[in-house]
């Protein structure tokens, strides 16, 4: 009998202690006096995502500092006017956190992930680095290699996108998010100092956070130094149709072939863009399967090894709509015949478009999932 009483007491203690879940916050927009944007999602995760997104990317190079954003990207991290690189490695590592950049044609995301209990610790080092790096020449002159390597570990998927980046807008949008491989090494500490002053100001910014309340995050807005004002502004990307191509030899083909749509601002057509993008085909929904889709079945219908999928990449002021096709070099020819004879007739049926609308749902829901991916969207 007294074991049994010892074991009910236990259940109801434990029933007592449940932690009752609780419901994810709605996302909250701010803007400070001095431009800066203020976004969080307070969603009571226990790892808090801070970022800093600046709209400064590709599109902002010229011809005279052209892969200046490849070099800035692989300088984050480096010493500031408080902290050298190693004390900042270190310090992140014995909390536990970790600090990422990544970049796009139009933006740049800075990012820091800890635990909650330590999130101020994160953000100080985030902030650091965003506006007060030094870019010490040594340690800028130490960042070759890593350039060096992603240049050469660049996929050809990857080649032909930025090739039709360039062959459709030419500068601006048109500019590789990689060096060229003639200016590797060839930006300095004025390069880097002169981009970051120029375009890294508190009206292009954004302090963004996840698992975080919207109070802590604004506090913490004080802690970077950014220049107030809305700094230079974009020139209009136009579109002018052309050929690029780069002869690498091999057995395999592949060709990004698009057409001009428009941009994010316009929101029913970029959401119609995303939407045909899945009809065309969006890549195997499975591991090693062989994909699904229009363009799929057309690039499979000549016989022989090919592949096909959809392509959409949407900026602020235009966009692409097309396809990426992958084929035997020898039936290249034959495999985009024939995805551009199904590009040309495509018929949207609104049994497809229902398809679409769910695997689109789907695709977003699972880039939610990441916090990194969730912090950049927002941004």
């Amino acid at each position: 009998m007294q074991a049994t009483a010892k074991r009910t007491f236990a259940a109801q203690a434990v029933a007592k202690t449940e932690r009752e879940l609780i419901k994810a916050e709605p996302l909250k927009v701010s803007t400070l006096s001095n431009g800066l944007t203020i976004a969080s999602l307070e969603n009571y995760s226990p790892v808090t995502t801070i970022g800093v997104a600046v709209k400064a990317g590709a599109r902002n190079e010229g011809y005279d500092n052209a892969g200046v954003t490849h070099a800035l990207r692989v300088a984050s991290g480096m010493a500031t006017s408080k902290n050298t690189a190693f004390g900042m490695c270190r310090n992140l590592q014995q909390v536990g956190g970790s600090m990422s950049c990544t970049q796009g044609r139009e933006h740049t995301l800075y990012a820091v992930q800890t635990t909650r209990d330590v999130s101020d610790i994160g953000v100080e080092f985030l902030a650091d680095s965003v506006s007060s790096s030094l870019y010490k020449p040594w340690e800028v002159q130490r960042t070759g290699p890593r350039l060096k390597l992603e240049l050469a570990t660049r996929t050809p998927a990857v080649q032909a996108l930025e090739l039709l980046h360039s062959a459709a807008f030419r500068s601006g949008l048109g500019n590789s998010l990689y060096c060229p491989s003639h200016k590797v090494g060839s930006h300095g500490t004025a390069d880097l100092a002169t981009f970051t002053s120029k375009h890294f100001t508190s009206g292009r910014a954004a302090l963004l956070g996840v698992g975080i309340s919207h109070q802590a995050l604004t506090k913490f807005a004080e802690l970077l130094k950014l220049e107030a004002g809305s700094g230079p502004g974009n020139l209009a990307s136009k579109f002018s149709a052309a050929e690029l191509r780069t002869e690498t030899g091999g057995d395999m083909a592949y060709v990004a072939i698009a057409s001009q749509t428009a941009g994010a601002v316009n929101v029913a057509e970029a959401m119609s863009n995303l939407l045909l993008q899945r009809i065309l085909g969006s890549g195997p929904s499975v591991k090693y399967g062989l994909g699904s889709g229009l363009l799929a079945q057309a690039a499979a219908s000549v016989g022989g090894n090919s592949a096909a999928s959809g392509v959409c990449q949407m900026y602020s002021d235009a966009g692409l709509i097309g396809a990426l096709v992958v084929s035997e070099a020898a039936s290249a020819g034959k495999a985009l015949g024939a995805v551009l004879s199904a590009l040309r007739s495509v018929s949207v049926t609104d049994e497809q478009v229902a398809g679409a609308k769910k695997q689109l749902l789907s695709d977003v829901y699972t880039l939610m999932e990441d916090p990194l991916q969730l912090v950049e969207n927002m941004g």
